[in-house]
């Protein structure tokens, strides 16, 4: 016989060998089985201090807060007598040697004397000056004329059919408008 066959003959042979388990949880290997049922006796838990405390509360406001209120004038000034009359006397009342002839013609050097009269002139007049413009701005005059123009945030509405009538002769040809039905 070859060593093959014997291995193969004692491997066919081998049995297996089955105990009846003894009880999981008393038994012998109970202590080490970790699905074990282990039955304890439940430890009543006593506090350490009594709790005479008062409970601790939120005293939450469900209302809402009321709003800042702004420091510019809500309604825009349109009328070009009413915003000169507003410039004029911030002008008259931060710039030193400013008189009723010459306010206009006053530049405007140092830089606290500049945001003294533009916040004011915002505040008055209720239009905003963007950081870009601020550098143009050098005289008074120059203040006035802003303020007057109403600055580059006041355009016109145009609506996309009136742009494409309006731009018909220099739009590409196959570029047409088709308004929604």
């Amino acid at each position: 016989m070859f060593a093959c066959q014997r291995i193969a003959l004692n491997v066919s042979k081998r049995q297996f060998h089955t105990v009846p388990a003894i009880s999981a949880a008393e038994g012998l290997f109970g202590k080490f089985n970790p699905w074990a049922n282990k039955t304890q006796p439940e430890q009543v838990v006593t506090p350490a201090q009594p709790t005479n405390q008062d409970i601790t509360t939120f005293n939450v406001k469900y209302q809402d807060a009321d709003d800042i209120a702004s420091w510019k004038r809500t309604d825009v000034l349109t009328n070009h007598e009413e915003i000169e009359s507003a410039v004029k006397s911030v002008i008259l009342q931060h710039v030193q040697g400013a008189t009723e002839t010459n306010w206009k013609d006053l530049s405007i050097d140092d830089l606290n004397t500049k945001f003294k009269i533009l916040k004011d002139s915002i505040k008055e007049t209720g239009k905003e000056v963007p950081n870009y413009e601020l550098n143009g701005l050098e005289t008074t005059k120059d203040v006035l004329a802003y303020f007057k123009t109403g600055g580059p945030l006041e355009a016109q509405k145009v609506t996309i059919e009136a742009y494409f009538e309006e731009n018909r002769e220099s739009l590409p040809k196959n570029l047409t408008f088709v308004p929604r039905e």
